[in-house]
């Protein structure tokens, strides 16, 4: 009888671990597949390093643009006529086993003339690159290898990321404090070297904000984004006109500096000069975002 016993509540410990067992394998599915079916609202942005398109299919090489670190789970595509849509998903959760690169290879029917990153609303074409620096005009137009970081700010600015998400998706947190419609962009080749900058600021602001440049990118050698400073609170960059940049540094209340810093490749160089506030330019931006939503 006690034996009898013994087996049977062996049974239901061998049932209640099968069970959860079960229950962690339909969760890890669900978590890493089952963002699908979303399609595109649920993809995001990614950095693309390479794209191959051939006869019957397109490959593509990237990573995770973020500083926090996300797993890559995949991708969802659709091809529409000679269009190849393509979004991407990424997992903190899964950051833990895997790294955010990826190279994925996608079947295609027909001609690709195209090739499209898309996430909800918002998309940018990787493919064809040969007219990556072209432009319509000197503001609005926004050269492929800027578009995937306009796409992210703009998307976080229309549906008001914490700061937590900002600093994890490696975006200039200072965008949060003011209105979305203040902040903008602008594509200009500061140097004049033949790679245009990309700029995002304010559009107008009080004595705090204006003039305010939160994030200035340029291109490298190998034709990727390079972030080449982002401002904060207590580490403030400001326009001061031609390639120049005052940086108004604060350790305390009634303790600042400002030093002029001119824009040098891929870095700035200090001046030893002051630039005072009554001369610093206020860019000419176009808005990122038309308004501001709840997070979701």
């Amino acid at each position: 009888m006690q034996k009898k016993k013994v087996l049977t509540l062996l049974q239901r410990i061998i049932a209640i671990l099968l069970i959860i067992l079960l229950l962690l394998f339909a969760t890890f599915l669900i978590g890493r597949y089952g963002w699908k079916l979303g399609g595109f609202n649920a993809c995001e942005t990614a950095g693309i390093e390479q794209v191959n398109v051939e006869e019957d299919h397109v490959r593509i090489r990237g990573f995770y643009p973020g500083s926090f670190p996300r797993g890559f789970l995949g991708y969802h595509a659709e091809q529409v006529d000679n269009t190849l849509y393509v979004g991407f998903k990424f997992s903190a959760l899964f950051g833990i086993f895997e790294t955010g690169d990826f190279d994925i290879t996608i079947p295609t029917k027909g001609t690709v003339t195209q090739v499209v990153v898309k996430s909800g609303e918002h998309e940018y074409t990787v493919w064809p690159k040969e007219d990556v620096f072209e432009s319509e005009t000197e503001v609005t137009a926004v050269p492929i290898v800027y578009e995937q970081i306009l796409s992210q700010y703009r998307t976080a600015l229309e549906g008001n990321w914490s700061t937590q998400r900002l600093v994890e998706e490696g975006l200039n947190v200072m965008v949060k404090d003011i209105l979305p419609e203040k902040v903008g962009y602008a594509v200009d080749d500061l140097d004049d070297d033949g790679t245009p900058e990309f700029i995002i600021g304010t559009i107008y602001g009080d004595d705090f904000y204006d003039a305010l440049v939160f994030v200035l990118y340029t291109v490298d050698d190998e034709g990727k984004p390079v972030q080449i400073f982002s401002s904060t609170e207590r580490d403030r960059y400001y326009y001061a006109g031609g390639i120049r940049f005052a940086n108004l540094v604060s350790s305390a209340f009634d303790d600042s500096f400002v030093t002029t810093l001119k824009l040098e490749g891929e870095g700035l160089v200090d001046m030893t000069f002051t630039t005072a506030p009554s001369d610093y330019v206020q860019m000419q931006f176009e808005p990122i975002a038309e308004g501001k939503n709840e997070e979701k």
